[in-house]
């Protein structure tokens, strides 16, 4: 019996590169293991239990996730190290009660307010609960100044509360995502660490026993560029790394060679320099990718020849709409598909394109091994 095929897949279908993915959860495990630090890598990039497992078993000691959904489906699956890294508001403190039953759970808090909530509904459930001070180390989002008062002032509220532990600080350099070079990257990178060694240092002085047991740092670009982590670094929470994308490509953290995850797509009309594919906004999302670095990257690359890792630059990904994208051909060609073709797209944003299917298509070559579920339920 003739075995199925990728070329076989009703499109658009997401396609998992089984060696590529098992390459880049190696390398991170060796980078983790060269330095001594604990790797709590962040599923909200595939939200897949299975990749969660070979996370666990390349190294890591625990996962990250961004919704409390995502925490109770991995919880339910059996992971038992949950940090949930998005700072706790009380419209998720049932959901932390019932997380808490199944698994071990980190949260954050950035707020003293919610601190003195989150104790107060941690005696009410008898829940003991280990905390993170999120630190906002220059990626205006979320976390903490660590270098006003307020943030020595939080973690001694959460050091003081009955049923909150205070386990450590956590914090996530996204910016990087908006360098404009590998340096720029590295310099981004070593001034996260340079923050939060300084932050714990001046918190042990303030009282040893305000000394934080874990110093968490994250982003796939900041520790794939880092070679060795200062000392008093002591987890790493990349996510995008099991994939890679066009972004990261750009950005210079990743060679195409290394991207895990394309979607298939098929040609359905062809005219006057162009062509229309099924791979639409539902496919692809609309994030425009690195347009700092590249001026109009287009919403994702289409493969010349995917095993060597040649993308096609003669053409772009011009326009999406909800289930067509519109490809212009740049060198005016007047035909270069045949309608029904199979092309291979390499999305600018893995996370957001895994977001939008139900399932992948583990592949090795164009063999299909296996069908792997996306969990994206969000029950918060």
């Amino acid at each position: 019996m003739r075995k199925l095929q990728a070329s076989d897949l009703m499109t658009p279908a997401l396609l998992i590169d089984l060696e590529r993915l098992e390459n880049n959860l190696k390398s991170m495990m060796e980078k983790a293991e060269y330095n001594g630090v604990d790797l709590r890598p962040h599923i909200k990039t595939h939200k897949c239990i299975e990749i969660g497992m070979k996370q666990l078993e390349y190294g890591a000691q625990g996962i990250t996730v961004s919704t409390m959904g995502e925490a109770r489906v991995f919880a339910e699956a059996g992971f038992d190290d949950i940090t949930y890294a998005v700072p706790i508001v009380p419209n998720k403190f049932d959901s932390v009660e019932h997380v808490s039953e199944k698994a071990h759970l980190n949260v954050l808090l950035d707020n003293e307010s919610i601190a003195e909530q989150l104790d107060a509904f941690c005696r009410k459930t008898e829940i003991l609960l280990d905390v993170f001070v999120k630190v906002d180390c220059g990626y205006p989002r979320c976390g903490i100044d660590p270098k006003s008062p307020a943030a020595i002032k939080l973690v001694k509220k959460i050091h003081k509360s009955r049923n909150l532990n205070f386990e450590g600080i956590l914090t996530h350099a996204g910016h990087a995502y908006g360098a404009i070079s590998i340096q720029e990257v590295k310099d981004i990178a070593k001034k996260e660490q340079d923050i939060m060694i300084q932050f714990a240092k001046t918190l042990k002085a303030e009282s040893k026993e305000l000394a934080p047991e874990v110093v968490s740092i994250g982003s796939t670009p900041t520790t794939v560029l880092t070679h060795s982590f200062q000392e008093g670094i002591t987890e790493i929470r990349p996510g995008n790394y099991v994939f890679f994308d066009y972004t990261q490509v750009a950005l210079g953290i990743c060679k195409v060679t290394d991207c895990a995850l394309t979607v298939l797509s098929s040609v359905i009309c062809e005219s006057n320099g162009r062509a229309i594919s099924d791979a639409g906004a539902t496919a692809l999302s609309k994030d425009l990718g690195p347009t700092h670095i590249e001026p109009n990257p287009g919403y994702g690359k289409i493969f010349q020849n995917y095993k060597k890792g040649v993308l096609d630059t003669s053409i772009i990904i011009e326009s999406l709409s909800q289930e067509h994208g519109k490809i212009i051909y740049e060198d005016m060609s007047p035909k270069r598909y045949e309608l029904g073709e199979k092309i291979r797209i390499l999305p600018n944003h893995s996370c957001l394109t895994a977001n939008l299917f139900d399932n992948y298509q583990v592949v090795e070559g164009d063999l299909i091994l296996d069908t792997w579920r996306i969990c994206r339920e969000r029950i918060e």
